[in-house]
């Protein structure tokens, strides 16, 4: 029997170990007090009973960290993605913890099961509407009609699990850590009955609009310094395209400052979220302002009738919680597919999937991307090291596009 096949009844959850739990939670608040300068607000879940489900928005792995503290005493099942599953670090303990795998954007049967089984069993599940966290410190651009579907079929109340600051703590392109001050605040989404009685549609949008956010915003307006020595490091992983000369991926970053390499142009971005551009240079006040300008040019590119891209790559498989290395050949965007060209195990082998269907792709600071298929979870990094960001945003421009999402 394929797992996708078992009854819910059928499927034990495991909760998480209450002494690694609880003491991965304590060291956790502690230094999310003491190192990130946290504040929690938890008035609103005051006298909370489980089961229950959280949602959050995504804007840095440390989110489910900074739930976990937040939601003490309650321990959480957390959904997570099966490529966490494959890091190094939480190998040993992933599984101890109740964490429950899912195929990022991909429909996962599997996971649903376990979920309605989780909260049938009395455990509390948390989620992340989002899928991924955020490349440019705001919200993910679209969020899929399911999470509205989810809510109705777990049938629990929701908790909403909101951050600001996240992002500026740990920015996906930075390797490391920052402190600043970070905002947490736990309330009742939804309760019982409004899960029980309100359409799917209005559980969507009401989702949609409690989880949004933009860490640029919130940081500029409050004037608050997060601090590192090299706030400006890895930037050009998100930050593809100059402003000045409007050439892709000839942007390199020094400690505190982004430089394109064909003219020169040389932007400073500070401590405060600042981007500060030397005479004769061009640049955005803020980061999201910057990666929107490259989601508008990408728009304009996919517009053209012969848009196609393509780049060579690696591609890897997942087995046994690691990444294989499988073949190689060419990753590419069309008018219709993202799919791959080449081999596989010195075999002639093809792979795609309809944009039409796909509205994000988790994006690898080691420049690739992650696709999902019936047979695995395939990652294909790019031989020049060049090229995530902008495929990210092609193929969510590509689903607005086809979707006529700009119109509606």
């Amino acid at each position: 029997m394929a797992p996708e096949d078992k009854n819910i009844n059928d499927i034990k959850v495991r909760k998480p170990n209450a002494f690694l739990y609880y003491l991965i939670a304590f060291i956790v608040k502690v230094i999310a007090k003491l190192v990130f300068g946290i504040k929690y607000k938890k008035q609103g879940i005051k006298g909370l009973k489980g089961p229950f489900l959280v949602l959050g928005n995504h804007a840095s792995v440390t989110d489910i960290a900074f739930t976990v503290g937040a939601l003490l005493p309650h321990r959480l099942n957390i959904i997570t993605s099966k490529d966490l599953f494959t890091w190094k670090a939480f190998k040993p303990f992933i599984t101890r913890l109740g964490c429950i795998p899912k195929s990022q954007f991909a429909v996962d049967i599997m996971s649903l099961k376990t979920m309605k089984a989780a909260v049938e069993q009395g455990r509390n599940v948390a989620v992340y509407p989002e899928g991924k966290t955020s490349l440019d410190g705001k919200g993910l651009h679209y969020l899929s009609p399911s999470i509205g579907k989810l809510v109705k079929y777990l049938g629990v109340p929701v908790v909403l699990s909101y951050t600001l600051g996240s992002y500026l703590t740990k920015p996906r392109y930075f390797k490391g850590f920052r402190r600043g001050k970070v905002l947490m605040q736990e309330s009742i989404l939804f309760t019982a009955e409004e899960v029980k009685t309100l359409p799917v549609n209005e559980l969507y949008d009401r989702i949609v609009n409690a989880i949004k956010f933009n860490d640029n915003i919130y940081q500029q307006e409050n004037n608050i310094r997060f601090r590192t020595k090299k706030p400006a490091e890895g930037l050009e992983f998100i930050l593809y395209r100059c402003p000045k000369c409007g050439l892709d991926y000839l942007m390199r970053s020094t400690d505190r400052r982004l430089i394109c390499d064909y003219c020169g142009n040389s932007v400073e971005y500070n401590e405060y979220g600042k981007l500060i551009p030397d005479a004769q240079s061009k640049a955005f006040d803020r980061i999201d302002q910057w990666y929107d300008y490259q989601r508008k040019c990408v728009d304009e590119e996919i517009r053209k009738p012969d848009f196609f891209i393509s780049k060579p790559v690696n591609a890897y498989i997942e087995e046994n919680r690691d990444y294989k290395l499988v073949g190689e050949g060419e990753l590419y965007i069309d008018k219709e597919n993202i799919g791959y060209k080449g081999n596989k195990d010195g075999q002639p082998f093809a792979l795609s999937t309809p944009l039409k269907t796909l509205h994000t792709v988790t994006t690898k600071n080691q420049e690739g991307i992650d696709l999902t298929y019936p047979d695995g979870a395939y990652r294909f990094l790019f031989k020049d090291q060049k090229g995530a960001t902008k495929y990210g945003i092609i193929v969510e421009q590509m689903y607005r596009m086809i979707h006529n999402l700009d119109k509606k």
